[in-house]
């Protein structure tokens, strides 16, 4: 009788290894800096690092380092102005092709009525 033979070859025999395929040398990251933090200091950089919204500490502390100038991502109010203001923009292209369709004195109420959302939002958006 023929032993079974195994379901699984190792990979490693064939010289091929599993997982995350090697980053090239000039992309690698072998240097390792250690830093000390008080309570304060690590609920502070923790803050620091959500309101970023990074992924982890080490990669906001290689930003910081090595880019000091940092602009954190957009919050969830900020979000949503961004979406009304896009939304809204496309609004005021369909609007603007109708009136080179239609003429603009057949227009004027809808025109003053999208310019009235525009500076409700730009209000918002400078307090």
């Amino acid at each position: 009788m023929k032993p079974k033979s195994p379901t699984r070859k190792s990979n490693l025999k064939a010289g091929h290894r599993n997982g995350r395929p090697a980053l090239p040398e000039e992309e690698r990251q072998s240097y390792v800096r250690h830093t000390r933090y008080n309570e304060a200091e690590n609920t502070l950089l923790l803050a620091n690092v959500k309101r970023t919204g990074m992924k982890n500490v080490s990669e906001y502390i290689r930003s910081v380092t090595l880019n000091p100038h940092i602009v954190p991502r957009l919050d969830e109010s900020e979000m949503r102005i961004a979406r009304n203001l896009s939304g809204m923009s496309n609004n005021f292209n369909q609007l603007l092709r109708l009136c080179h369709q239609r003429g603009l004195d057949a227009m004027a109420r809808d025109v003053q009525y999208c310019l009235s959302q525009f500076r409700e939002l730009f209000a918002k958006l400078s307090s």
